[in-house]
């Protein structure tokens, strides 16, 4: 995912704030902090999903600091082993699932996750 306007959190070491094609939200940051304030990133929900519902808006990755951080996307795929991929904008994103019930490929779902780290990259 490409993020931009990644700016520090004041009093809060490795943690930013960034704007990405699914909202404003803030997270961990892995690594050097881009000079020009825009990055490709990977996402990692380090949480498992313990709660969610179905959603009908559109893909959502938003939160403020230090709140939860709210995800809304489409199941791409469920794994046996309680690995669910979400489809995040054009991005994957794999969380553990200890959920009750478990959504369906294709449906689009909602949660709240604590805390997300973000991996950057380079193309």
């Amino acid at each position: 995912m490409h993020i931009v306007d990644i700016r520090e959190i004041p009093g809060s070491p490795g943690s930013v704030t960034f704007t990405g094609s699914a909202g404003r939200a803030w997270g961990l940051w892995h690594g050097e902090l881009p000079p020009d304030g825009s990055s490709h990133v990977e996402i990692d929900i380090p949480e498992p999903v313990t709660a969610w519902q179905p959603a009908d808006s559109p893909d959502v990755l938003a939160g403020d600091p230090p709140a939860d951080t709210t995800v809304c996307a489409v199941v791409d795929s469920v794994d046996e082993d309680g690995v669910v991929a979400l489809r995040l904008a054009s991005d994957i994103v794999l969380v553990d699932w200890e959920a009750d019930g478990v959504p369906s490929a294709g449906e689009r779902i909602t949660f709240v996750t604590p805390g997300i780290e973000l991996y950057p990259y380079t193309l």
